[in-house]
């Protein structure tokens, strides 16, 4: 059985630092403080400062502009146009009785990470810290990694090495069970089940199962709830709930060529390996030539025609292979964050609507 691999005292304590000096900071503005130069800058009280494309896709929510209308906007009138159109609309929401919003900075590049409608309290990374330490300490987990993002979030993924379990007549698919832990200004503290599969030392952050908590605050009530759900998690040695059922329609049903598609694309779209060498984890390019020969020109194809298009690949060795991906150095260059978002993907996918499951044999 492969054994599970942790990372040293001292690099959690070089990443426990760079967290703290990452910690974002939250500051409310008045809408009326703020304008729209461009997607990468407002002015706060008259001083510009660049925010990032995720706080201004935040803002235009907050405004009431939907991101698919701006794109199509922007495209057909400038930038000029969607500069005036979300200032217009941003007055519209203060009229509405929107009076302010939180604006989240990063301290090292004093960039705009993320605006927020509500004001929240954001949980420091240096409390998550400690809670999180003491979480492991607790249930006697162990960290197989730990990653900082350039905005602040952190991820720490443990598991439970005396909570290893398979799944009932199914030949490589035993698991350690543990935690991730997660904070970030957009999604707060989160804890969610962690999925070590031993066979491949893959690793899955199941953020979609329904165990996944948040603490949106550190008060007594919120904490006590918090450890309550966690206490129940960890009775069921970490294993999510549905989780083999899930596991079990994976591997009997087909990926539809969107699903494939979109595999493909979020592998290529957090490393720098170019759709060719993607092809060994998500043979996407084969598969579209496969229909090619059949008669069938995929690039005509709407997206419903492409959700109903069967594939050669299951779900369960599309989801392995994004885990795999993720998991390993396969000699591609990729930040530690995004192999955090691929793993967080792959549980997504398993627990989504999969587009092939419920076709039915037919008699006719």
């Amino acid at each position: 059985m492969k054994q599970f691999t942790t990372i040293s005292q001292s690099l959690f304590d070089e990443r426990a630092r760079e967290a703290e000096n990452k910690t974002p900071i939250r500051r409310e503005f008045g809408l009326k403080d703020i304008e729209v130069i461009n997607s990468e800058t407002l002015t706060l009280d008259g001083k510009q400062v660049g925010m990032s494309n995720e706080a201004f896709k935040n803002f235009c929510k907050i405004v009431g502009l939907p991101v698919g209308f701006d794109k199509t906007f922007s495209s057909a009138f400038g930038d000029k146009a969607r500069q005036q159109l979300v200032n217009r609309l941003k007055v519209a929401a203060q009229a509405k009785g929107n009076s302010s919003v939180s604006i989240v900075l990063n301290p090292e590049t004093k960039k705009i990470i993320a605006v927020q409608k509500d004001p929240r309290d954001l949980v420091s990374n240096q409390s998550f810290l400690e809670s999180t330490t003491r979480m492991i300490n607790r249930f006697d987990l162990e960290v197989s990694d730990f990653s900082v993002s350039d905005d602040g979030s952190v991820v720490i993924n443990t598991a439970s090495p005396k909570n290893a379990w398979g799944i009932q007549g199914l030949k490589d698919e035993d698991h350690f069970g543990g935690i991730s832990f997660s904070n970030s200004p957009n999604n707060g503290f989160q804890v969610s089940p962690f999925l070590y599969r031993l066979v491949c030392a893959n690793g899955m952050i199941g953020r979609s199962f329904s165990e996944t908590m948040q603490l949106g605050q550190m008060d007594q009530m919120n904490l006590l709830k918090f450890n309550e759900n966690l206490e129940a998690l960890a009775k069921r040695g970490f294993r999510p709930e549905k989780f083999e059922e899930r596991v079990r329609l994976a591997m009997n049903t087909r990926a539809s060529l969107a699903e494939m598609e979109h595999a493909h694309g979020r592998i290529v779209s957090v490393s720098d390996a170019d759709a060719k060498e993607i092809e060994s984890w998500i043979p996407y390019q084969q598969t579209k030539a496969s229909f090619f020969k059949s008669g069938v020109d995929v690039n005509t194809l709407t997206t419903n025609q492409m959700k109903g298009a069967k594939t050669g690949m299951t779900i369960w060795e599309m989801i392995n292979s994004i885990t795999h991906f993720a998991t390993h150095d396969n000699g591609f260059k990729m930040k530690s964050f995004n192999r955090r978002t691929l793993q967080t993907e792959s549980s997504r996918i398993l627990c989504d609507n999969f587009d092939m499951a419920n076709l039915i044999a037919s008699p006719f």
